[in-house]
């Protein structure tokens, strides 16, 4: 038995078909597989706008001054009267980053109150421990001081 006879013995069991309806499909999709449609007769379509697409320099962005205003923004929501937990967590949505403040010590930096804390910053590439000093400013809430990697 030929190759092609197997064939269509096998798509009549398959689908039930008579065997003249097997070969009117095997040949409708042969067919459509040689001939096909001319694409260049349909025209272009005008209707449809796309977008530019900025192009890539290499560089990423530094995400490190906005994760950096992002712990700042957590130790300053520190109430003033209130001993924040032992670790305060944070997180930027704008980076991805998150991280951990943990309070060191209290202080005083001449007639103000301060705390030292250390921080970690989780980013997509890599971890950063910082070191920092909150005091209470004369809005009475706490500012920053000092924030650096270490």
């Amino acid at each position: 038995m030929s190759r092609r006879a197997q064939v269509l013995r096998v798509l009549c069991h398959a689908f039930a078909l008579p065997r003249p309806a097997v070969g009117l499909l095997l040949a409708a999709i042969v067919s459509g597989c040689a001939g096909g449609v001319d694409l260049d007769r349909l025209g272009t379509d005008r209707s449809i706008i796309t977008n530019s697409v900025v192009q890539h320099t290499g560089q990423q962005p530094d995400t490190r001054v906005s994760d950096e205003a992002a712990i700042r923004a957590a130790v300053s929501a520190w109430p003033p009267d209130e001993a924040p937990p032992q670790t305060v967590p944070w997180v930027n949505a704008n980076t991805g980053s998150s991280g951990a403040i943990a309070r060191l010590a209290d202080s005083r930096d001449g007639p103000r109150r301060c705390r030292l804390f250390s921080a970690t910053r989780d980013s997509f590439t890599g971890s950063t421990r910082y070191r920092g000093k909150a005091c209470i400013g004369e809005g009475g809430s706490w500012t920053v001081s000092e924030l650096v990697q270490g």
